[in-house]
């Protein structure tokens, strides 16, 4: 069962839920132990504090990248405990002694971290009126072109002005009545029922743990907390931070991974609460397993989560819309709780400006005390100190105002005419807007009218005459226009969309590892990940199978400390949500681990479940090219590396050799086996005591293959590594010289029934482009990003071999093992070499994470499929042939940053402190770092030199604004312009900072926006905000004005600029081997006097030594989270 919204496109920010009954009281209640008493959460000054943990940047001396958006700064300074890469052997000496002391170390530090956990956060918390954070359901589409729309044109406009403001049944926090009597049926708000403020015994479960433990859950109706230990305020969650409730089929697979028994009373009773736990600074979800003793309390708990949900946010909504229904309804709740149920007449109500204050920073109003005094004093018309119900409306119309677009709207009145008419609207929309009308003439007159009518009564004729007046746009009408889905960031989606170009001509939104909620070593999995990603759009889901300890395959990052879920399962929910967002090809990327049994059983579990969406033989056999994503609509391929009848030997021998002796962090629980020459054995191979030696290098606890071995001897890994080495996180170790040399073998254990499965994405482990599986019309190739980097280092044939396959042949890269901490790549440096499969960390939204969101987001590009630059694709081939590089062609574009609306108030600032907000504007291209992009307007925030490129952003800010995070306008105009060869690779980033002191520009980012230059559209239009963990705020947003001029051909650069180009086109991508790159060319002339081949081997250690160094110190800039 889930929280649903009735909007079909969508969920917008104020969700419009479906009504229900209101809920029935059993007849059959228990008597209940006395509640234990509610600890009080309120502060003094009790300023709003719902926003999860703000946005930090992370320094990166070593990375000329700009600062992400990462994860807070720990309670403890990080220097007092060692880098885990600082000390390589100490950290062998930990995983030497077991993985619990791993475990016993992490839970020590999550328990001095909820030790010093502020209080004040939850006080703050408590008495918010109102979720700032727009929750995804399952049953919701969230890549929507009006997901972050705010108007009474979605919400208010049928509903009625008036409230009765003489009724007794005032909503408190919940917006839940205190009606005490057995409820109307036709009644929809939430009924306050005394069971669930006193408590209903439940059974809570967890995993490991099937007897589970009693327990008294209790609603706490002030501030909307559900909890269950008073005397521990972690034993708690608010409603506003529930994403999911399941129970029935939804639930099973929790039912299993708890081991509880499945039964009827189970299956009835069973419900599970997913929620985010907003007080660590990634928002980490949280399941809550709950059983009930009855049908009625079942009923009773998940329909009250539900339409509490629902009410709170129409609460918040109705506030910014101009019907005052729901500021009335916030007026009788302060009421009634102030007098305490105590008869009082309606001139004894009144709020001074204390009162004021407080009511503000519990609706996310985070204006400084000055605006709201100077607003308070203006309602206070009879300077009495206080305001009336009447005063306050009025108050709250002057605070709700939107003075920048009064401004455009009377800008855009003829003289001598006070509102808006049909022509005047029209005019706007072609000219500012750069909307083509004609093209739909009779959509745009149902938006004037449905917005011209939502803020009036019915036009009504001339005195005397029938015929009514014509309509027209008040100033009400245009900003509810402003702000409705009909005025989106994004363009349109084409509704006669078809992708007819082949499979390969397209980037596909992927994921890597897609199953983890957290770290890649230490980090939890759950079906919850492929719900999330399938509900973004994602169409290549990664599944890692191992063997289960029942016979049954498990998904789990192999020879980690994460924890496993069920094949199962996995696939239950893939089939489930599988077409939720897209009805294009799902893809699904096997990385098979498991024995020849339970292959078979994953075999059966997709057959049984996928059915008929399966595709198992070629569409047209006589093809030899991949058929277009239009002909696979509602199928799921399946990504899996072809089967092996036989293995050779000797050639895996040779194989093995050339390999460099690494260890990877999983090592010692690898099992290293005596090579016998004379045979493979099918048994299962007999181990040797694994070596707990320090590692010789200090970089390969995290660089190493999952498959390396400590044997001094020559070793084998068992087959079940050796299965699906393409798809691992472990680096490709193989030079790709020493690969040559090396005989081409058939290293795959897959079985022939899941090897067949691949019909058009068939899995080949990289060797080389010569190779001959590389002229298959159907193979992909697998590689991290390190590999990538290698083979695409300027001036090689391997790069331009590499661009010309992915013109004709897929090819995923995935993220190289040293993130463990699951940060991202820039996928622009892989979409420009026209790879379609980019797999990112869903998990994590940093920098790679939002440009990887930006490239699928609006327009056609929600399919998840978007079309390549016809540079990259077979019409026109190869970007690079030689010297016949791709015509730079000129993007150029402006955005006035005109004001923000309702900004986050960050975690962890004082009750007293405002907020001073500005805003940093970026612009990333496809090129290498050098003088590529100019900008004008706004303050100079780019790095020194003027650079601009892959890492590199063209950056602006704006003034600050001090004091005002409720409606702060900026008023900065930037103009920029960049030479490209990709102009379809432009994405543009908006980032809201906060300045502590109102002065310096550094501090926390509070909100981010990230898109797809060709994906906006002109004019004035309102951007969502998001937050760290990549959920979109509520009410949040930025409004800009966006002017893109038409691309044109660059006109020819001077000699000295291009100098300057080629000079950067031969500096290293990645800032891992810039200074290797450096080095060598200072070396250059010795390595050519020098031909000793002693000489050239002790160079070649040095050099090893120096790389290793260099990862040491990438790692240690990119693995705060780590650490912390």
């Amino acid at each position: 069962m889930s929280i649903q919204s009735n909007r079909p496109g969508g969920p917008s920010p104020q969700p419009s839920f479906r009504k229900t009954a209101a809920i029935s009281i059993p007849s059959h209640a228990r008597s209940f132990p006395s509640p234990m008493s509610t600890p009080s959460y309120y502060g003094i000054n009790g300023s709003l504090q719902s926003t999860p943990e703000c946005l930090l940047p992370v320094s990166c001396t070593s990375s000329p990248m700009p600062p992400m958006l990462h994860l807070p700064e720990p309670l403890f300074s990080p220097t007092s405990v060692p880098s885990p890469t600082s000390s390589p052997s100490a950290m062998s000496q930990a995983i030497s002694k077991a993985p619990s002391l791993i475990r016993r170390v992490s839970h020590g530090a999550k328990g001095i971290q909820g030790k010093f956990r502020r209080a004040g956060s939850q006080a703050r918390r408590d008495q918010s009126s109102g979720p700032v954070i727009m929750r995804r359901r399952s049953d919701s589409r969230t890549a929507t072109d009006n997901a972050f729309d705010v108007s009474d044109l979605d919400l208010n406009l049928d509903d009625d002005d008036a409230a009765t403001e003489d009724s007794a049944d005032t909503p408190n926090a919940l917006g839940i009545s205190t009606t005490p009597t057995i409820p109307d049926p036709t009644v929809i708000a939430p009924v306050r029922n005394t069971r669930l403020e006193t408590g209903t015994p439940m059974r809570k479960f967890s995993k490991g743990k099937p007897r589970g433990k009693e327990i008294i859950l209790r609603l706490d109706f002030h501030s909307a907390k559900v909890f269950w230990d008073s005397s521990r305020p972690s034993k708690a969650f608010y409603v506003d931070d529930v994403r999911e409730i399941r129970s029935g089929p939804e639930a099973a697979s929790y039912r299993r991974d708890c081991g509880v028994e499945e039964t009827v009373w189970t299956r009835s009773l069973w419900f599970t609460i997913v929620y985010s736990d907003n007080s660590r600074s990634k928002g980490k979800i949280r399941m809550m397993h709950l059983t009930c003793p009855d049908v009625g309390t079942f009923n009773l708990w998940t329909k009250t989560l539900q339409s509490v949900s629902r009410d709170r946010i129409d609460m918040m909504a109705g506030l910014l819309g101009f019907a005052e229904k729901s500021a009335k309804l916030v007026w009788q709740r302060e009421m009634k709780k102030r007098f305490g149920g105590i008869d009082h007449v309606a001139s004894d109500e009144s709020m001074d400006l204390q009162g004021i204050l407080e009511l503000c920073r519990s609706l996310h109003i985070n204006c400084s005390e000055n605006t709201i005094r100077a607003h308070f004093q203006k309602a206070d018309t009879n300077q009495s100190g206080a305001l009336g119900q009447t005063q306050f409306l009025y108050f709250v119309r002057r605070l709700k105002e939107r003075k920048d677009i009064k401004r455009i709207y009377k800008d855009l009145l003829p003289e001598q005419q006070t509102e808006m008419d049909k022509d005047v609207f029209f005019s706007f929309l072609s000219q500012e807007q750069g909307v083509d009308v004609e093209m739909n003439v009779q959509h745009w007159t149902t938006v004037f009218e449905k917005c011209a009518r939502a803020t009036k009564p019915r036009a009504t004729p001339v005195e005397g005459g029938n015929i009514p007046l014509p309509l027209t746009m008040n100033f009400p009408a245009f900003q509810t226009y402003m702000s409705s889905a009909s005025n989106s960031i994004y363009i349109p989606a084409d509704q006669q969309l078809q992708h007819d170009r082949p499979l390969n001509e397209y980037f596909i939104s992927s994921s890597h590892n897609t199953y983890l909620l957290g770290r890649q070593v230490a980090g939890q999995s759950s079906t919850e990940a492929y719900i999330t990603a399938l509900q973004k759009g994602c169409r290549c889901l990664e599944i890692d199978c191992w063997d289960g300890g029942d016979g049954k395959p498990i998904v789990v990052h192999g020879r980690t400390l994460t924890k496993s879920i069920s094949f199962q399962d996995t696939v239950k929910v893939v089939n489930k949500y599988a077409f939720s967002e897209s009805q294009y090809p799902l893809i699904l990327s096997l990385e098979v681990h498991c024995c020849p049994e339970q292959q078979m059983l994953m075999v059966k579990t997709m057959h049984d479940e996928f059915r008929d969406k399966l595709v198992l033989q070629a569409i047209d056999p006589e093809s030899s090219s991949l058929p277009p994503p239009q002909e696979l609509m509602g199928k799921i391929l399946i990504k899996v590396k072809a089967a092996s009848e036989t293995l050779d030997v000797k050639a895996l021998t040779s194989e093995l050799s050339t390999r460099k002796r690494d260890r990877s962090f999983s090592s010692p629980w690898s099992r290293p086996v005596q090579l016998n020459d004379n045979m493979i054995p099918n048994s299962p191979l007999v181990s040797t005591p694994p070596s707990m030696s320090p590692p010789e290098r200090a970089n390969s606890l995290w660089t190493s293959p999952r498959t390396s071995t400590t044997s001094t001897n020559v070793t084998i890994p068992t087959s079940a590594v050796i299965s699906s080495a393409e798809d691992s996180d472990g680096p490709h170790t193989m030079a790709i010289e020493d690969k040559k040399k090396a005989k081409k073998v058939k290293t795959s254990k897959i079985t022939k029934a899941l090897g067949e499965m691949g019909v058009y994405t068939r899995g080949y482990k990289f060797v080389d482009f010569d190779c001959d599986e590389s002229n298959t019309y159907n193979h992909v190739f697998s590689v991290n990003e390190r590999t990538f980097n290698n083979i695409t280092k300027p001036g090689t044939r391997s790069k331009q071999k590499l661009e010309e396959h992915n013109v004709r042949s897929l090819m995923r890269v995935y993220p190289a093992s040293h993130r463990i901490n699951s940060s991202n790549f820039e996928p622009l440096n892989f979409w420009r070499r026209g790879v379609q499969m980019v797999a990112t960390n869903w998990q994590t939204y940093d920098l790679g994470q939002q440009l990887n969101e930006a490239m699928f987001a609006g327009g056609n590009d929600r399919t998840g499929y978007v079309l390549k630059p016809a540079e990259l694709r077979a019409e026109d081939p190869s970007p690079v042939i030689g010297h016949k590089r791709a015509p730079k062609k000129e993007v150029k574009f402006n955005v006035d940053i005109i004001s923000a609306q309702q900004l986050p108030r960050p975690k962890g600032l004082s009750p007293d402190a405002n907020i001073n907000p500005y805003v940093e504007f970026e612009m990333h291209c496809a090129e290498d770092p050098g003088m590529n992009a100019v900008g004008e307007g706004g303050q100079e925030a780019s790095a020194a030199g003027g650079r601009s490129g892959i890492g590199n952003p063209l950056r602006k800010r704006t003034r600050i604004v001090e004091g005002n995070g409720y409606n702060p306008e900026f008023g900065d105009e930037i103009t920029m312009t960049v030479k490209t060869r990709y102009p379809n690779l432009v994405f543009v980033r908006w980032t809201v900072w906060n300045s502590l002191d109102a002065r310096t520009f550094d501090h926390r980012p509070l909100a981010t926006f990230t898109a797809k230059l060709s994906n906006i559209q002109q004019g004035y239009h309102h951007l969502p905000l998001f937050d760290c963990n990549g959920e979109q705020y509520l009410f949040s947003t930025l409004f800009c004005k966006i002017k893109k001029q038409e691309i044109v051909d660059a006109r020819p650069e001077p000699m000295q600029a291009w100098n300057d180009s080629r000079r950067s086109s031969m500096e290293p991508s990645s800032p891992l081997q810039e200074s290797v790159h450096s080095k060598s060319k200072s070396s250059f002339v010795k390595r050519l006097i020098s031909r000793n081949t002693s000489e050239r081997r002790k160079r070649k250690d040095e050099r090893t030594s120096s790389e290793s160094k260099e990862s040491d110190l990438d790692l240690a800039s990119r693995s705060s989270t780590f650490e912390r």
